[in-house]
């Protein structure tokens, strides 16, 4: 044995070099991200698969001017637009905290310039660097989210055209240039959703839907034309129907027992329609106020099974009609 292999594991080190290596790769298996992005985007199959093919096309690119692609995700809320773009992260970058998000209902004053790239030097209120721009010079490798952007100030979208067409931001309280080429930026909007929808009764081709959705919004002035000059794709969310809803359901309350360490092995069809009702009576709140109404209704049943050291549990209701949580076998 050398003294290198005395003083760490020489096997796993060169496994976590390939790892590296593999992670650094121009290719992309567009069919493999399409179904990585499926097991938590559930109803938008069209998108899902058009952003796979491209993506694939643009992450193989050895060198860029402006970002590898600057999306709009359109549709009504609770839809999954947000959720795909946290999955696009993970999948892409290997860790959904690559992703950066932005609220621009935050962004309504002058000063929100300054809060992403921050404020000029000898300027009252000079900070360490901005929301946006001190992260991306940490590392330039992330997907970079715009949610409700048509809420922004104005001033922002300055920022966007630089971002988005060079590549390339200046943070105000250092002069540092923040790179973009590395990253995707996605903007999210439901803005002009009813006008939105009846073209989607009036147009069967996706891609012609997207140029008439973008021509809309600029019409509408919700888009300055050269903003939407600069997005290289407009997806458009459908709503998504009860069954699907259910499907996101299962999957978040799978996601919440694993929160609490458990495994959930089953659910009781009733308890995922009981959910449903309450997430109808909440759908103009989106999926945020669906995720907080399953915490209200099962983490109570998941500390208590965690409190007994389970680790594999099943959802039944019983015969009164009450919820409970059993162990499962094995």
């Amino acid at each position: 044995m050398s003294k290198l292999d005395r003083l760490t594991n020489m096997d796993e080190l060169r496994r976590l070099l390939q790892e590296q290596k593999a992670g650094q790769s121009r290719t992309i298996d567009s069919k493999q991200m399409a179904e990585a992005l499926k097991e938590r985007v559930k109803g938008q199959d069209h998108v899902v698969n058009d952003v796979s093919h491209l993506l694939r096309m643009q992450w193989a690119k050895e060198k860029r001017k402006r970002p590898i692609a600057n999306l709009l995700f359109l549709g009504p809320t609770g839809t999954g637009k947000t959720e795909l773009a946290k999955a696009m992260a993970e999948y892409l970058y290997k860790d959904e905290k690559a992703m950066l998000r932005f609220d621009c209902s935050e962004f309504t004053g002058p000063e929100s310039k300054n809060h992403l790239v921050g404020v000029p030097t000898g300027y009252q209120g000079a900070s360490s660097g901005g929301k946006l721009t001190r992260p991306m010079l940490n590392n330039p490798k992330r997907l970079i989210l715009f949610d409700e952007i048509e809420k922004a100030y104005s001033g922002v979208f300055d920022l966007f055209l630089q971002m988005m067409g060079d590549g390339r931001l200046t943070e105000q309280s250092s002069g540092d240039v923040a790179d973009f080429t590395q990253s995707i930026i996605v903007l999210t909007t439901n803005a002009e959703e009813k006008a939105i929808v009846q073209l989607q009764t009036e147009i069967s081709d996706e891609q012609e839907l997207a140029n008439a959705a973008k021509s809309h919004l600029v019409a509408s002035g919700k888009f300055r034309p050269e903003i939407a000059g600069r997005i290289d794709k407009i997806y458009i969310f459908k709503s998504l129907n009860e069954e699907v809803m259910c499907e996101i359901i299962l999957l978040k309350m799978a996601n919440l027992a694993k929160s609490y360490g458990l495994e959930l092995d089953y659910i009781d069809p009733q308890i995922v329609m009981t959910a449903l009702t309450r997430g109808n009576k909440l759908s103009k709140f989106g999926v945020r106020a669906l995720e907080g109404e399953i915490d209200n209704m099962l983490a109570p049943f998941f500390v208590a099974a965690r409190e007994r050291g389970s680790k594999r549990v099943r959802m039944e209701v019983d015969a009164e009609g009450d919820f409970e949580v059993v162990n499962s076998a094995g």
